[in-house]
């Protein structure tokens, strides 16, 4: 009797189908968590330091302040800042549910869900020294592996560009809304209009673009100073039949309340900038909640 052929083990193949194995597990986790959110948004520009987590936190608060279920996910994995601008120490660390291994978001004022890259780094000074397949794999463990739970409205702070966690955002939540954020400086609003095209070839539902830092009132004379020349927002949304959600006019004190972690349409409600974001606030929920 011939003895029995030991078969090869491929063991490329192996692995091959364990990482297949472990990204279908991930996706799955990833949709049982989107079927319990009403509506994620997708806050995005191409250019940074425009002001998308100003504009991300401010939006998460206003929610929040009506009754809203909400989170808010800081994608920026190697520039985190959501955390400090809702004022919450980055010492606190996500609760760990060993039976399920996920963790729970930390949870932020009005008791809004937060999850960030500064909750895991040892100080605020540590930096995230990650290829593009790092941050992917973080992106999509906030996303499978934080036990978001029930939520009217997750948000997400995107880092500038239109490459690795932006585009791993637009491809793993189909059913997602973008805002895109830009000042009326030209070169801003140049890599703005990518990231708006982006979303557009992605067959993304784009809720419209905001124009930050848009206009400036002298406190001595009152007078109302263009600090950009006016009429790149709304050349975008004329040019990509988008809608221009708003502009917020720059006002020091926004920049100073989101170091202090007091977010500007809280604490000073009858502020200029608090008011036009108001109203942006409701035009993104009249075009979601039709």
């Amino acid at each position: 009797m011939e003895k029995e052929k030991i078969p090869d083990i491929n063991l490329k193949e192996i692995k091959k189908q364990g990482k297949q194995e472990i990204m279908d597990e991930m996706t799955k986790n990833i949709n049982e968590n989107m079927e319990k959110i009403k509506h994620v948004i997708i806050i995005i520009s191409g250019k940074g330091g425009v002001g998308k987590t100003t504009v991300s936190v401010n939006l998460a608060m206003n929610l929040a302040s009506i009754g809203h279920r909400v989170g808010i996910m800081d994608v920026d994995i190697t520039g985190p800042n959501v955390n400090k601008m809702l004022g919450i120490d980055s010492t606190k660390k996500p609760i760990v549910n060993t039976e399920l291994g996920k963790f729970y978001p930390v949870n932020g004022p009005l008791n809004i869900k937060v999850m960030s890259m500064a909750f895991l780094l040892e100080s605020s000074d540590s930096p995230v020294i990650w290829r593009g397949p790092m941050k992917m794999g973080a992106v999509r463990q906030f996303l499978g592996d934080v036990l978001w739970g029930d939520l009217d409205y997750l948000i997400c702070d995107l880092p500038p560009g239109t490459s690795d966690e932006t585009l791993d955002i637009l491809q793993l939540i189909p059913e997602e809304n973008v805002i895109i954020v830009s000042t009326p400086q030209e070169v801003a609003l140049m890599d703005a209009r990518k990231t708006i095209k982006m979303a557009q070839i992605m067959k993304r539902n784009v809720l419209g673009i905001i124009e930050n830092m848009s206009g400036f009132k002298c406190p001595h004379c009152s007078k109302e100073i263009d600090l950009y020349p006016p009429g790149g927002a709304e050349k975008a949304a004329i040019d990509f039949n988008i809608p221009l959600l708003g502009k917020i006019p720059f006002d020091i004190d926004v920049g100073i309340q989101g170091d202090q972690g007091l977010p500007f349409i809280i604490k000073n409600i009858e502020n200029k900038s608090a008011k036009s974001f108001k109203q942006i606030v409701d035009k993104i929920q009249m075009l979601l909640e039709k």
